[in-house]
């Protein structure tokens, strides 16, 4: 059986190289040369499914597993080359704060006590990317210890500046599959390949999610952390010296450190050992850290310790807006609960507190996931982004895979819960305790409530410019509601109040309109999304109803003319109305609308085709549709062009009339008959 899940695990990771030829596959147009990498690669990923059931032993060679580690790092850092030829701007803003940072130290300056708002514009961040505080403002200090920009200033010393954040950390994320292949054992080093590979993690490495960077040291620092207290000299350095290094680039190794010093406390005294001695180890690993912690932190705690403690605990008090993946979905979403972020804050002191009990209670069992733990931790709080959640996964990997397990208890997991009055006492205690800080982010309602009246687009564009909301405040007291929109996830920019109080009395209500301040901001049309408003008392985003505009559209029939249409010969195209899952629309006297324009080298240009026996050039002109769904038009050229005539079919919302479904787009080129 474990020959055969060795070989399993060996054909998903050929089955990964495969994929990587792929994803190079579609960039063989602008860089041709890529037909090479593409084929090669491919070859080989089939090579290594092949050889993993032919070959005698329990897994691959040896040598040809470290290729195939070799191959798909080089692949990955080849399609992270040409993501940033692609998109050259910084995702995120903390990768253009990490890289501002290095080069103000650089020049001499502490980065703590200087705004970063200048980065945006220089790496060319989005306002998509900007961290937004509950008072609509963004957030512009450093917001991380240290060493998350001390990393780079080697590099810019050496003269590398240009998408030195993103170049960095895709390096940094290379480093952690290799090391995490080296230190798994030799049946379980596929899956540094697979987990390393898998496109959460890579589009965070090339897009600017700075978490790459503690990787390779939250590795080192978790391999074999049940051997500490048995090291001795240098070796004893080892495992604390990188957890210092991890905890001086992020603050989500704060969290592990936390864990793994309960741990070392446990597996010291697990076996009888005395508390004291549990202690001495704990004592003797964290002074290691702090003291590590310490060398590139030190400067800049002595050159202005207010400025550098605002700066690390932003991410913790620094009043952002609620956002993420965890349970703060059901709020940002949904609109369930969320009457203030301090219940999640409540909620995830909560967590933290059962986690550890339980943790030290079911040790050894626990043993195993106790980096994993984190992760658990941090889906409850009011910033559960997925970095947070899943970039624990490889070292908990290492971590599980190298740890001494303590054989648990024999009796399956829910007897040994029950087994003890003790133990099913802390269960239905920490259940209750749980359950009564979930009921606390849910039950009570938002401050705001919010209701979509209308919208204002852009037509073909197809995004949101301006909208009419109807605002209650549900509160006891006046508040000053900061309004934005969410798609996607993402918070926008705030929007601009253009009719309406700017504050609001207790329990009543106001009809406001706003305008999106700019492109970023507009929602598109095709997705739908929502309203927010930002309070800061409380402390809360409310969020409206989703706005989910009409979602048929209309295809064109036929699709394309690919021949030149001589003038005064009609073409009929027929208009079908479709909906969401491209099934007919069959309803009769449905208005479809179909234009024509000239896209030219110097710009638009008036076009002169006559549809359905209108006038000449004149656009758009309207159909009905047959009970079948399907509207006619007839087109007849009048001129011959260079240039061919566009021609785009849409929707008018009865409501709101704003356009919307544009079918794809249908060139003809008309000539004369001497042509």
């Amino acid at each position: 059986m474990e020959s055969l899940g060795a070989r399993a695990s060996w054909t998903v990771a050929g089955a990964v190289v495969i994929s990587w030829a792929f994803l190079l596959y579609g960039y063989g147009d602008s860089y041709p040369w890529l037909a090479y990498v593409e084929v090669l690669v491919g070859l080989f990923g089939l090579g290594v499914v092949a050889i993993a059931w032919l070959h005698n032993g329990d897994s691959i060679p040896r040598t040809l597993g470290w290729v195939t580690l070799g191959v798909s790092v080089l692949v990955f850092l080849l399609w992270c080359w040409i993501q940033v030829r692609v998109a050259p701007n910084y995702g995120t803003d903390e990768a253009a704060f990490d890289q501002y940072a290095a080069q103000l130290v650089q020049h001499g300056h502490n980065p703590y006590a200087v705004s970063m708002a200048k980065s945006f514009n220089i790496f060319h961040v989005s306002p998509d990317g900007y961290t937004f505080r509950l008072n609509g403002t963004p957030v512009t200090t450093l917001s991380y210890p240290a060493l998350s920009f001390l990393l780079y200033l080697p590099f810019l010393i050496i003269g590398w500046s240009s998408q030195l954040a993103i170049g960095v950390n895709v390096i940094a994320w290379a480093t952690g599959i290799a090391l995490a292949y080296w230190l798994l054992p030799r049946a379980m080093k596929p899956m540094a390949i697979v987990l390393g590979s898998l496109g959460v993690y890579t589009g965070f490495a090339v897009g600017g999610v700075t978490d790459a960077l503690y990787i390779p040291f939250l590795v080192i620092a978790v391999y074999q952390w049940d051997k500490f207290a048995a090291l001795r000299g240098w070796r004893k350095w080892i495992s604390p010296t990188a957890m210092g290094l991890a905890v001086s680039i992020k603050q989500t190794p704060w969290f592990v450190l936390v864990f793994l010093l309960v741990g070392l406390y446990l597996h010291a005294t697990y076996k009888g050992e005395s508390a004291r001695k549990g202690r001495r180890v704990v004592g003797s690993y964290l002074w290691r850290v702090l003291f590590i912690f310490l060398i590139p932190n030190f400067v800049f705690i002595v050159a202005s310790p207010s400025d550098w403690l605002r700066g690390v605990l932003t991410p913790i008090f620094g009043n952002a807006v609620p956002a993420g993946q965890g349970w703060i979905a059901l709020s940002n979403f949904l609109g369930v609960g969320g009457s203030s972020v301090h219940l999640y804050t409540f909620l995830e002191l909560t967590v933290v507190l059962l986690s550890l009990i339980a943790f030290i209670v079911f040790y050894p069992r626990t043993k195993a996931i106790a980096i994993l733990i984190p992760s658990i931790v941090l889906f409850f709080s009011e910033r559960s982004f997925a970095s947070y959640l899943v970039m624990l996964l490889l070292p908990a990997l290492v971590a599980a895979c190298s740890i001494q397990l303590d054989a648990p208890p024999s009796v399956p997991l829910m007897e040994y819960l029950w087994g003890s009055t003790i133990r099913r006492t802390i269960v239905i205690g920490s259940l209750g305790l749980f359950g009564i800080a979930l009921l606390a982010t849910t039950l009570f309602e938002q401050p705001v409530k919010l209701e979509i009246q209308s919208v204002t687009t852009t037509g073909q564009l197809a995004t949101v410019i301006d909208a009419t909301v109807n605002v209650t405040n549900n509160t006891g007291h006046s508040i000053h509601p900061v309004f934005s929109s969410e798609g996607g996830g993402a918070i926008t920019a705030p929007w601009n109040i253009t009719t309406g109080p700017k504050s609001l009395s207790a329990n009543s209500s106001a009809t406001y309109v706003i305008q999106a301040p700019n492109f970023f901001a507009q929602p598109s049309l095709s997705g739908g999304f929502q309203i927010v408003a930002l309070t800061t008392s409380p402390a809360a985003m409310s969020v409206s109803g989703p706005y989910t505009p009409t979602n048929w559209h209309v295809n064109l029939n036929p699709e394309a003319v690919n021949k030149p249409v001589l003038i005064g010969i009609p073409t009929t195209f027929e208009a079908q109305v479709l909906n969401s899952t491209n099934n007919a629309v069959d309803r009769a006297g449905i208005p479809v609308y179909l234009g024509q324009v000239s896209y030219a080298q110097q710009g638009l240009i008036f076009t002169e085709a006559v549809i359905n026996k209108g006038q000449i050039g004149q656009t758009p002109i309207e159909a009905r549709t047959n009970s079948q769904g399907v509207a006619t038009f007839v087109i007849t050229g009048t001129q011959a062009s260079i240039d061919p005539v566009y021609f785009e079919a849409n929707l008018i919302n009865s409501q709101a009339s704003y356009p919307y479904g544009y079918s794809d787009i249908v060139p003809i080129r008309f000539e004369s008959s001497g042509s």
